[in-house]
């Protein structure tokens, strides 16, 4: 398989969830080794879990809202920051946090409905992360009625946190939360004010080995949106949002931090060391001689959500010189 195929594969397992397919101004503190002191922060306020703590307005508790099918992990993962919960009577195979929506009823996944449970949950709204028009058009022979919604940059989040509010009797919940994330981004990136913007490079899954070229969050993407707010410099120069990179490519840019954003640890079993083991086998790149390449764990840090800020946080611990947790 090639490794644009390959690319491909794996960000439609992971950002989906059948696939897993899917700020503020700058960063922690722990400069890279050699650059100095971290500047640590005077108050280590904690993220708010959006998710399990949806800012619901009482003006909208009881507001009519359409029995909802989400068909992404982020997509579920909005509606329960917006208090919809209860509202969810279908979702995927994959959209299994909060721990609660795992009572919800599943229809399997989109490349593999099944169509019984689809009828007889009835739901009055499909939602869908992206553009697919044989996921729509499958829907609409079904009858049923969807709305896609875009998910690819942290714009994007905004548009359909926005969007779910309006189509759900949820507008001011929906302006509460989008605001909530953007602050908590914005916390984010005051604890880690960089001494020097570092070349990032952020791939998704971990590199194979023997080594193929990788697939790269380039610019375009929320994670490149993550890195400029931050204060970073996206070593990915691709022409798309997602996109494989060659290996001589990423040896030319030699990246000053490589991170691997792995779904589970089976992925990397041998964490850091065996990130860095696997990439040496790429060329001399300073990422691995300074120690500087790094794996986060958790599919979560795949998807385009209301725990955006907490990616951005492990992303900027590890910049930084940090342990993520």
């Amino acid at each position: 398989m090639s490794g644009r195929a390959h690319g491909r594969r794996r960000m439609a397992r992971v950002l989906l969830a059948a696939a897993w397919l899917a700020s503020c101004e700058r960063p922690p503190t722990a400069p890279a080794p050699g650059t100095g002191s971290p500047s640590r922060p005077t108050t280590d306020t904690a993220l708010r879990n959006w998710v399990l703590q949806p800012p619901v307005t009482s003006e909208e508790r009881d507001s009519p809202c359409p029995r909802l099918l989400s068909t992404a992990p982020n997509l579920t993962e909005v509606c329960c920051a917006l208090g919809l919960a209860d509202r969810l009577v279908g979702r995927t195979r994959y959209c299994t946090y909060p721990p609660a929506v795992q009572s919800v009823r599943s229809i399997g996944a989109l490349n593999d409905l099944n169509v019984e449970v689809l009828l007889e949950i009835k739901p009055e709204l499909v939602l869908i992360a992206g553009q697919s028009r044989a996921i729509t058009e499958r829907l609409s022979r079904l009858n049923c009625p969807f709305e896609s919604l875009p998910d690819v940059s942290l714009a994007d989040l905004y548009t359909t946190i926005t969007r779910l509010g309006e189509l759900t009797g949820r507008p001011l919940t929906a302006r509460r939360l989008a605001e909530g994330i953007q602050a908590d981004l914005a916390t984010v990136a005051r604890r880690y004010q960089p001494a020097s913007p570092a070349r990032v490079l952020l791939v998704l899954g971990a590199l194979r080995d023997p080594p193929v070229g990788p697939t790269a969050a380039g610019p375009g993407s929320f994670y490149d949106d993550l890195l400029r707010r931050t204060g970073h410099v996206n070593a990915a120069a691709t022409d798309r949002p997602f996109a494989p990179l060659g290996l001589e490519f990423i040896l030319a840019a030699d990246p000053d931090v490589i991170i691997e954003l792995v779904p589970e640890a089976v992925d990397r079993p041998g964490g850091d060391a065996d990130a860095r083991r696997v990439w040496g086998r790429v060329g001399p790149l300073r990422a691995v001689e300074q120690q500087r390449v790094h794996v986060v764990v958790g599919p979560e840090h795949y998807l385009l959500g209301p725990r955006l800020p907490q990616t951005m946080e492990a992303l900027c611990k590890l910049i930084a010189g940090e342990r993520h947790d």
